[in-house]
C-alpha cells in the first residue's frame, strides 16, 4: 500500500511537470497599444512547428534577447501576440527540429524595408499572408534550399475565424472578430 501511494504521488508530479513544460498559452490582451500579426504557412510533408519574426534594427542574442515567440497550429495558422510598434519582417519557420531562413540577400536595406517589411501600428491586427512552401531540397554539403509563394488559401477571415476561437476569452477573439468586419 505504501508503494502504491508514492506511485501515485510521482505519476502526478511527473504530470504537473510535463504540463508546465508545454508550449505557453495565449496571454490575454496587455493594453488598447498591443498588437498581433498573423498568418498560415503550409508544407507538402509535414507541420510548421514555429514562425521566425524579427523587427527590423534588433539584434537577438537569445537566451539575452529573443525574437517574439509565434503561436503556431498544425494546419499552419501562426499569429504574434503584443508587438510593439515598428517595422518586422519574416525570417523564417521551423518544422520539427528543422529550419528554414528566407534569403534576402542582395536586397538593398531602402526596397528590404520598402517591401519586405510590414509596419506594426500600435493596437493593429496585420494579416502577414498565406504562404506554401514547395521545392525543399536537403543537402549535406551545402545550403537546403526551397520555394515559397503566396497562396490564395486560406483566406485572411478563415484565419482569423480559427484565431479567434483559439483566443477565446483572452481579448485577442475580440480584435480578431473586428479585424474581420
Amino acid at each position: 500500500m505504501k508503494h502504491t501511494g508514492m506511485k501515485i504521488f510521482i505519476i502526478t508530479i511527473l504530470v504537473a511537470i510535463i504540463a508546465g513544460c508545454g508550449a505557453p498559452g495565449i496571454r490575454p490582451v496587455s493594453g488598447p497599444k498591443a498588437a498581433a500579426a498573423y498568418g498560415n504557412i503550409t508544407m507538402p510533408a509535414g507541420n510548421i512547428t514555429k514562425v521566425i519574426l524579427y523587427k527590423v534594427g534588433e539584434v537577438y542574442a537569445p537566451p539575452f534577447k529573443s525574437p517574439p515567440q509565434s503561436h503556431t497550429y498544425t494546419n499552419g495558422n501562426f499569429f504574434f501576440e503584443d508587438l510593439e510598434p515598428g517595422k518586422y519582417y519574416l525570417m523564417g519557420f521551423m518544422s520539427g527540429q528543422e529550419a528554414f531562413y528566407f534569403n534576402y540577400t542582395g536586397i538593398k536595406e531602402e526596397k528590404f524595408i520598402n517591401e519586405v517589411a510590414v509596419d506594426i501600428k500600435p493596437g493593429s491586427v496585420i494579416y502577414l499572408g498565406s504562404y506554401e512552401v514547395t521545392g525543399i531540397d536537403r543537402n549535406f554539403f551545402k545550403n537546403d534550399t526551397f520555394d515559397i509563394k503566396r497562396s490564395k488559401t486560406p483566406t485572411r477571415d478563415t484565419i482569423l475565424k480559427h484565431l479567434k476561437e483559439a483566443a477565446k476569452g483572452t481579448g485577442w477573439d475580440a480584435r480578431f472578430e473586428k479585424a474581420m468586419k
